[in-house]
């Protein structure tokens, strides 16, 4: 299975997303490779960091800044689960990191903003859609609980006609403390409610 996380707002938290999805796989023992094709790279360096514990459960992670992802994404054999860590803004990149995937993985956050700015990838989405079937979920991240925000969040986003994913990701310390150490949530704090949440949306996208 191919997952892209992705998303053509910037500081919508899809690196956060994909990097601990590779380590739920990897902790459930699945062949994992992450495919870094955002410029700034960041999947990479997690995985730099997280190389230096021997430890922890490995993955492979390679960086892909081509618009030839969906092509090259063919001659990766042997993993179970790969997952595309997608850079930010309308680019053939993006677009590939797309046209590769079979679940493409949408990370928003609840400003009306926000929701505006999704609706170019959601277009972006339709026409990749025209070369291949593909399934896309939104994920609500960086939620503050118990706000209006909150409570109005699936109505803001329900005009992107894109399917809303039940798990809500909320803005949580350690989330960044966890990635700073090259750890998964899982493994940073289990049993908090960011591991919580991370295995909730494992479960929810059918990565059980």
């Amino acid at each position: 299975m191919i997952i892209t996380v992705g998303n053509e707002k910037g500081g919508v938290g899809k690196s956060t997303i994909a990097c601990n999805l590779a380590v739920e796989a990897v902790r459930h023992r699945r062949r994992t490779l992450l495919i870094d094709a955002d410029s700034q790279q960041s999947a990479m360096d997690f995985r730099a960091v997280r190389s230096e514990n021997a430890g922890l459960p490995q993955f492979q992670a390679v960086g892909i800044t081509k618009n030839t992802i969906h092509k090259d994404i063919q001659g990766f054999r042997g993993y179970d689960l790969i997952i595309i860590d997608s850079g930010g803004r309308d680019t053939q990149v993006f677009r590939s990191a797309i046209l590769a995937s079979d679940l493409f993985i949408i990370p928003v956050l609840t400003s009306q903003y926000d929701v505006w700015a999704t609706q170019g990838t959601t277009r972006v989405l339709e026409e990749a859609r025209s070369f291949k079937d593909i399934e896309a979920r939104l994920v609500i991240n960086q939620l503050i609980p118990n706000t209006i925000v909150a409570r109005e969040a699936s109505d803001l986003l329900e005009g992107l006609g894109v399917s809303l994913l039940k798990t809500r990701l909320h803005a949580r310390v350690a989330y960044k403390q966890a990635i700073a150490e090259g750890k998964g949530v899982s493994e940073y704090e289990p049993g908090g409610k960011a591991a919580r949440e991370i295995q909730a949306l494992w479960r929810e996208v059918g990565l059980k």
